[in-house]
């Protein structure tokens, strides 16, 4: 088993990756107790306390690598100090560099109305295309153009024209886009800041219904409140037009529908 590609994996007696490694040889992983520059890794080894495995062989360095990188990114081992070079997992619908939010606890409602100052939360379904032709956002290539198409509507909402005309600041001050069939698996696809100054201006409408777009502040930054990528919890839509979307006020309470 020499002269090829391999991927190693050491974890503890207790089955916990610890790192992942590449080499053309299996001695390379045998070697790593008494010649690895990684201090804290060399540390835990001398204990003998570990479980070694190897994968492969590969038929390149080039496959090697992307499957060590994989796995880095997978497991998240201790003493791994780099991500390894090669397409690393990263959650659905979130940016390579927002990864990290969906490991945060989840938002229920009230929490995502009090850290907006108040929130209009609609229902992105999965699919390929909107009635209108439009593209449905795709958790699997996070397309901002796509999100700020989705999100902005167009919305059954003309119920709540008269409230957010008439006191803008008491009504919606973000809009949240959330995405996910299975309630328990829903994430915020992105969250904007609504122009509250421009609700049911006339090149909003929909010609054909009586549906509105969100306007939103140019140009939109689609992660307001550090919200995008974030889980939530027991966020729930109904299947008529007036039941997808949601009004949480800044206090948590939710408004729409009840």
């Amino acid at each position: 088993m020499s002269d090829a590609y391999y991927v190693y994996l050491y974890r503890s007696i207790a089955g916990v990756p610890k790192y992942v490694g590449y080499g053309m040889s299996v001695e390379r992983a045998l070697t790593h107790a008494g010649h690895s520059h990684n201090d804290a890794l060399r540390s835990w080894l001398t204990r003998g306390e570990f479980d070694l495995s190897v994968a492969g062989p590969y038929r390149d360095e080039a496959e090697g690598k992307r499957v060590e990188a994989a796995l880095i990114s997978a497991l998240r081992p201790e003493f791994n100090r780099a991500p390894g070079d090669g397409p690393k997992f990263v959650p659905l619908g979130v940016p390579p560099e927002l990864s990290d939010r969906p490991t945060h606890d989840p938002l229920a409602l009230a929490d995502i109305g009090r850290l907006t100052g108040g929130a209009l939360l609609v229902y992105l379904a999965p699919g390929d295309l909107l009635g209108d032709g439009r593209r449905k956002f795709d958790p699997a290539h996070p397309d901002d153009a796509i999100v700020v198409s989705n999100i902005e509507g167009n919305w059954d909402i003309r119920r709540h024209r008269d409230d957010w005309t008439a006191d803008p600041a008491s009504g919606p001050q973000v809009l949240v886009g959330i995405h996910g069939k299975n309630v328990a698996h829903r994430f915020i696809a992105g969250a904007a800041q609504i122009d509250t100054s421009a609700w049911f201006r006339s090149d909003l409408e929909d010609p054909d219904r009586p549906r509105w777009r969100v306007p939103l502040h140019q140009p939109v930054d689609l992660d307001v409140n550090e919200l995008r990528g974030r889980r939530v919890t027991d966020v729930k839509f109904g299947q008529f037009s007036w039941q997808l979307h949601i009004w949480v006020d800044g206090s948590g309470v939710k408004r729409h529908p009840n």
